[in-house]
């Protein structure tokens, strides 16, 4: 199957995802999320693929969010977001996002909060800026608490702070953090430590582990989408440009790093 927004690629049972739009720091356009729907569906088909590792092109970001382009023509469609982050989550094999250099912000936190298992290059930035923008459609209030402790993901949340790996590995955000050359070679470490196991097993376990985690969890999401829906509907009404908010965010993260 042929992709323009990201890279499937398939080697020793795991199999590799990368997000394939650098210049527009990996924005989860909708025509992204599309091609990562299908690829999702052919990983999980594919019997001799195991493992999934989801990663990013380029050294500014991983992923840092919506599309911009997307939400200003009104073309965001949550419902279709939050379907391709279950599939992700949903996946019954071990998935292990490797975060890259840059921003693994926002949206593009979720995104990589839906995989199994989160690795970070030594080079990574991360951070949730919605209280700057629109109430989370994609888990920030659902997923990250539950992950890292409620107190934690408030301090993120209401702050819109960002912080670098190592200090996103003391907060559980990722597993381990890695020099940026050796990022892939972790994530792949880690995978063939997942392939040594009974696979039947380790599918069954990671259907308990989801559904025991997410006790709750969905109707908290649906009270997140439905309020950011209506900020999203009285944002576009406004003829507000999501561009101020976040070049805003982008340049007090630079100063972060002075």
């Amino acid at each position: 199957m042929d992709f323009s927004n990201i890279i499937l690629e398939k080697s020793e049972r795991i199999a590799t995802i990368t997000l394939d739009r650098p210049n527009a720091l990996n924005s989860l356009s909708s025509a992204l999320l599309a091609e990562l729907e299908k690829a999702l569906i052919e990983v999980e088909q594919d019997d001799e693929i195991d493992v999934l590792i989801v990663t990013a092109a380029g050294d500014k970001a991983f992923c840092a969010g919506m599309d911009l382009r997307d939400f200003e023509a009104g073309n965001t469609d949550l419902s279709f977001t939050k379907r391709v982050l279950d599939k992700l989550e949903d996946l019954s094999k071990p998935t292990i996002a490797a975060i890259t250099d840059g921003y693994c912000i926002t949206g593009g936190l979720e995104f990589a909060l839906s995989c199994d298992i989160l690795v970070a290059s030594d080079k990574a930035v991360f951070g949730d800026t919605h209280s700057r923008i629109n109430v989370s459609g994609g888990g920030a209030t659902a997923r990250m608490p539950r992950l890292i402790g409620l107190m934690q993901a408030k301090y993120l949340i209401f702050t819109s702070q960002f912080i670098d790996a190592e200090q996103a590995k003391e907060m559980g955000l990722v597993i381990d953090v890695f020099p940026s050359a050796e990022l892939l070679e972790g994530a792949r470490g880690i995978a063939t430590k997942m392939l040594e196991q009974d696979q039947k097993i380790l599918r069954k376990m990671k259907e308990l582990l989801n559904r025991g985690w997410r006790t709750d969890l969905y109707g908290a999401w649906c009270l997140e989408e439905a309020e950011c829906r209506r900020g999203m509907e009285a944002q576009m009404a406004s003829g507000f440009k999501m561009d101020d908010a976040v070049g805003q965010a982008r340049s007090d993260a630079g100063a972060g790093d002075q």
